[in-house]
């Protein structure tokens, strides 16, 4: 009697969704653009029930209008009057839509979800699939739908990176048509893949990964043609739109993605480099990735059972609650160890849920619901569960494990608690900057400003230790001396990593004493020996952690990351491995085979690699994100290059083109921390350490000469780009990457520009003095011979002011001795025809990568702006901190400054191109010794004279605004002010762009002549939209002109409107104040009409001047 259901509904033409059911009201149906009219097919449940189709005039037909949706009711009415009522929405399509309902791929899944309204959609898959099908669906039959120009169904092939599939819709009546794009992009293989022509090997090598292109991405316009692989060139234009091998700014559609040469690609013979030794099959290109299976070779591992047995160093630690320890006991009313423990997995279990799914995608959190809140949560059960369990080792172990994991969580994802420290009574900050403190007092004894570049600071510290030796206090000393070690971590290739892993007050140091911690507790267990032995490998204590690691195989020696981490430590000892060389390479064999075999795991997968991994990372260390699984593969590099008679394992080469691989897969998914910069160091690790193999090869012939000033022109720009604090290690490598460009190019304006930006850079870091003074003459002198150059050809001999530098001197005098030493041995070859076997190459390794002491450590970075990016040769007035502006960005501080280009870019050289077509290149084929020691150390060594001082062919150098910069620098440094401000000039007049020009030559005028840096300041081109590095000079021209009380300066109006259109009003807020309190109300008129854009007779402005009392 009640019963007002539906027993069956439908429509004739068309389809309802959802299927009917009578408790669903509301449905929806979609008709081709023909169909002027539907049918309603209803029937009650109760025979006695009535029901009504709306708008029918009942009729169980309903007209539909073309390209809309017609709602449609049905009123059910039972017998007792109740009353319910169904929906149907049908569209009835246009004739002219030209939309898809849906997009199905036969591998892989869509994002975003379809919708007919989004037209780019995006797809990963595994590296090992090689063609996708594509399956569209319109929703009129009467649509024509074709994907790449055939009819749907049929399979697409892919290419090695990117594979773009337009899906072309034609509306139904042939007016429109409509284009979605599905990019389909393959991963990438793990592997260093060798194209097996050298001369496409070349031509097809990315300039940052040292490995063939990879979904290549060029630089539009650029000439010549600069193209990377894709993943690393949007990584380093993320926050500085410039081109990273000559810092020209990129406009908005800069980026191309070169389909066509990825194709190329793909049919190119290529094979990979086993770790073992040999290669795989010679395929093409786009049929590796079948490969991979066949390239997992089983790792090769070392019997130790017993072989450490003799090996015991006591464990003198002492278990003991420290103060931020008992700071950790926040969890009250529990006293039970187990359930604390319940309560910490259950918090970590919520960390890991809170994570963002990739790095940079952060969303906002309920108070206390942040991944941090919960890690830290996890932390205080473990520390309040230990206060009850305290001599349970294994609870030990898992705190320290979470407080290294918050120290990372912070570094490679970015991770911060925005509220402020869990810690209240104690300011962990103030603790670390006490010793900063203490460093900065010790500059000032020694008359150095704290500011001053960190070499400088470190030579300081160095000579309050040995005064302090000197008067016999040996105590003292010994804490300067572990001042100096503080300091002197900051730029090494260890990173603030290690100097954190030694700071109680750091989480990273925490967890090492958790490890202690837990170790003292169970001497016997390898677990808790391998994690102290990692964290002194961390700390750059290379001598105990082997010890420590040998303990740890004793105890278990089936521990892969044992033998691993003893590998490290064996090749970056201060005396290296010796001996024990090959032990040393077998471990790291292992370790590189596991990691590539991982990766290879993660290439053949659908899962996106990028998304952040749901486990602890001390328990996940077998990945690239772990930056001493890449350090060791360097280290394995250049232990390979050290015995080159163990056949079994891969090249050198191929070893660094792994490192400098992997380390780029990696950059791109961490945040900019100690772990971004420390993947860097491994970058240009390879890079330098190629070269050096490239220079030391033979024969000595054009192609390679070209090849050798191509790395030497990437490897320059990559020192110039990262973002690792200046320090000694790295300015060496960079001035002597210079001079071997110089060598390789004498006549290249680009070249020489680079090595006077170097000079300078080394001026810049060095204590005042004649040393000092040398390095800046040498750089005018350099800038001065590039500019001389312009317009001549880059072939030629060395330039004669070059040829007098101290650094060619020194080389000139090294050629001399050694052909001495050749002849002298060549006459006594003829005395001695019988002679014995060769002479030794390269003789004792050098030390290397040692933590620095008593001033004569590794690397020392710059104090000026840290990784903050900065003007680079700039006067120490500006500090390094001005960001890069317009169109010349600028170095950082103590860095060469970016290579000459843009307006009058320089001429660069042409992609080397090599002859034969044997396994590597022609130029890779031998390997030399490479010792395994840092890069700087590397580049001291006296190179063989393949490098020359003449260039047989070259292009014409290019005139360029860069070596004018840099000249006016040098020129401000010695304080010739009007020589600085001629060339000042040329710059402004060559590149009106560049902020830094007018900045730096307005600076020289504050003081003397502030209403001319005024005049300075003014000269620069406003855009009617400043941007916000416009502002820094429109700033200085409002500070000076309202410092000077002239509020009548007709140029301060406009540039108040200026700077409130870039800043926004507020910024104004401190001037309007003293321009009112002067009564400058029509002034104050104009600055308001024109920040908003308005007249100052607007009605709406005349309302808020009366606001104000302007009128």
């Amino acid at each position: 009697m009640d019963d007002c259901n539906l027993e069956k509904l439908s429509i004739t033409p068309g389809k309802m969704s959802p299927a009917f059911h009578m408790n669903v009201t509301e449905y929806y149906a979609t008709v081709s653009c023909d169909i002027g009219e539907i049918t309603i097919n209803a029937l009650t449940r109760d025979s006695s029930a009535s029901y009504s189709i709306s708008g029918s005039g009942g009729s169980k037909k309903v007209n539909l209008q073309e390209g809309t949706v017609t709602d449609i009711k049905i009123e059910v009415t039972a017998e007792d009057g109740t009353v319910k009522h169904y929906f149907i929405h049908v569209k009835r399509l246009s004739a002219r839509d030209a939309t898809l309902s849906d997009i199905k791929l036969s591998s892989g899944t869509l994002d975003p979800e379809f919708s007919p309204d989004v037209t780019s959609y995006s797809c990963l898959l595994p590296c090992n699939v090689a063609s996708v099908t594509v399956i569209p669906t319109a929703p009129d039959k009467k649509n024509e739908v074709t994907v790449l120009g055939n009819k749907p169904g049929s399979p697409t092939s892919l290419n090695v990176g990117d594979t773009p599939i337009e899906i072309e819709v034609t509306s139904a009546d042939g007016s429109n048509k409509q284009v979605y794009i599905v990019l389909i992009t393959k991963k990438q293989l793990p592997r260093h893949v060798r194209i097996t022509d050298p001369e496409l090997a070349c031509q097809f090598e990315c300039p940052i990964s040292l490995s063939p292109f990879y979904r290549p991405i060029t630089i539009r316009g650029s000439d010549p043609k600069h193209t990377f692989s894709a993943p690393i060139i949007d990584e380093l234009t993320r926050m500085s739109k410039t081109d990273p091998l000559n810092d020209m700014p990129l406009d908005k559609n800069w980026r191309v993605e070169d389909i066509e040469l990825e194709k190329r690609i793909a049919g190119v013979q290529a094979c990979v480099p086993l770790t073992y030794g040999g290669t795989s099959d010679h395929v093409k290109f786009s049929e590796l990735p079948n490969l991979v299976d066949k390239c997992n070779i089983t790792p090769k591992v070392q019997d130790v059972k017993d072989k450490f047995k003799d090996t015991n160093v006591p464990i003198t630690h002492k278990v003991e609650v420290r103060k931020w320890e008992k700071e950790m006991h926040q969890v009250y009313g529990e006293t039970s160890a187990d359930k604390l423990v319940e309560g910490a997995k259950e918090a970590l279990q919520n960390y890991f849920k809170s994570l963002p799914s990739k790095p940079g995608r952060y969303t906002s959190y309920a108070d206390g619901e942040s991944p941090m809140d919960y890690l830290q949560l996890s932390i205080h059960h473990y520390a309040t569960a230990i206060k009850f369990k305290v001599k349970d080792a294994n609870l030990h172990l898992q705190l320290g494990m979470l407080l290294e994991e918050k120290y990372y969580a912070e570094d490679i994802f970015g991770l911060k608690k925005e509220d402020q420290s869990d810690f209240p009574s104690m300011n962990l900050q103030a603790k670390e900057s006490s010793k900063e403190e203490e460093c900065a007092a010790i500059c000032k004894l020694r008359g150095l400003d704290s500011s001053a570049p960190l070499p400088l600071q470190l030579k300081a510290i160095d000579e309050e230790y040995h005064h302090l030796i000197n008067n016999g206090q040996s105590a003292k000393a010994d804490h300067v001396m572990e001042l100096f070690q503080f300091k002197s971590k900051k730029g090494s290739q260890e990173g603030a990593t290690a100097q954190k892993a030694m700071m109680e007050e750091n989480p990273i140091g925490q967890a090492y004493l958790k490890y202690m911690d837990a170790l003292a507790l169970d001497e016997a267990k390898a677990l808790y020996n391998f994690h102290v032995g990692r964290l002194l490998v961390v700390q750059g204590k290379y001598d105990d952690a082997v010890s420590r690691l040998e303990i740890s195989l004793n105890w278990n020696p089936n521990h892969q990351l044992s033998r691993y981490y003893l590998g490290l430590a064996l090749a970056l000892k201060r005396d290296g491995p010796g001996a024990r060389s090959k032990e040393a390479i077998g471990y790291l064999l292992e370790a590189l085979e596991t990691l590539l075999q991982e990766k290879s795991k993660e290439a053949v997968s659908f899962d996106d690699p990028s998304l952040i991994k749901k486990v602890l990372r001390a328990e996940n260390l077998m990945q690239t994100t772990n930056v001493h699984l890449l350090r060791g593969i360097i280290q394995l590099g250049k232990l390979l290059s050290q015995n080159p008679d163990l056949k079994e394992a891969m090249s050198p080469q191929d070893v660094f083109h792994n490192a400098c691989l992997l380390a780029t897969q990696t950059l791109p998914l961490v945040s900019r921390g100690d772990l971004y910069q420390q993947l860097e160091w491994v970058i240009l690790d390879a890079h330098s350490c190629l070269l050096d193999l490239l220079i030391a090869s033979s024969p000595a012939d054009t192609t390679r000469e070209k090849l050798i000033t191509q790395r030497c022109h990437w490897l320059s720009s990559r020192i110039f780009h990262s973002t690792i604090p200046s320090n000694d290690q790295l300015l060496t490598l960079q001035e002597k990457t210079c001079q071997k460009l110089v060598m390789s190019q004498p006549c290249s304006s680009e070249a020489l520009y680079y090595l006077g930006a170097a000079q300078f850079a080394r001026f810049e870091n060095s204590p005042p003095g004649d040393a000092a003074m040398k390095l800046l003459v040498d750089a005018k002198s350099s800038f001065q011979c590039c500019i001389n150059l312009e317009g001549n050809s880059t072939a030629g001999d060395l330039p004669d002011v070059i040829k007098e530098q101290q650094w060619w001197q020194d080389k000139v005098k090294e050629e001399e001795k050694k052909k001495a030493e050749e002849l002298k041995k060549a006459e006594g070859d003829k005395t001695a025809p019988s002679g014995g076997g060769a002479a030794a190459k390269g003789g004792t390794a050098a030390g290397r990568g040692a933590p620095a002491t008593r001033g004569r450590g590794t690397a020392t970075p710059a104090a000026r702006g840290g990784a903050a990016q900065g003007k680079g040769a700039v006067a120490a007035s500006r500090g390094g901190a001005t960001a890069a502006r317009g169109g010349a960005k600028a170095a950082p501080a103590g860095k060469a400054a970016p290579p000459p280009s843009g307006r009058g870019a320089q001429a660069k050289p042409v992609p080397a191109k090599l002859g034969s077509t044997t396994s590597q290149h022609n130029c890779e084929q031998v390997k030399p010794q490479v010792t395994a020691e840092s890069p700087a150390k590397l580049e001291e060594k006296p190179q063989e004279t393949s490098l020359t001082s003449k260039s047989v062919t070259g292009s014409i150098n290019r005139k360029s605004y860069h070596p004018r910069l840099g000249l006016a620098r040098a020129h401000k440094a010695a304080g010739e002010v009007p020589e600085a401000q001629k060339y000042y000039n040329e710059v402004i007049t060559m590149a009106p762009e560049v902020h830094d020009a007018y900045i730096e030559s307005a600076e020289m005028l504050l003081k003397t002549n502030p209403l001319a840096a005024v005049d300075v300041y003014c000269k620069f081109p406003i855009s009617a939209q400043p941007t916000f590095d416009d502002a820094f000079i429109i700033g200085e021209i409002l500070r000076i002109l309202m410092k000077n009380e002239k509020y009548d300066d007709p140029r301060l109006a406009p540039n108040m409107i200026a700077y409130g259109k870039a800043l926004g009003l507020s910024a104004l807020e401190k001037y309007i104040k003293i321009l009112e309190e002067k009564f400058k109300a029509e002034l104050l008129k104009t600055v308001y009409a024109g920040v908003n854009g308005r007249s100052v007779d607007d009605p709406d402005m005349q309302a808020f001047f009366k606001f104000k009392c302007w009128v």
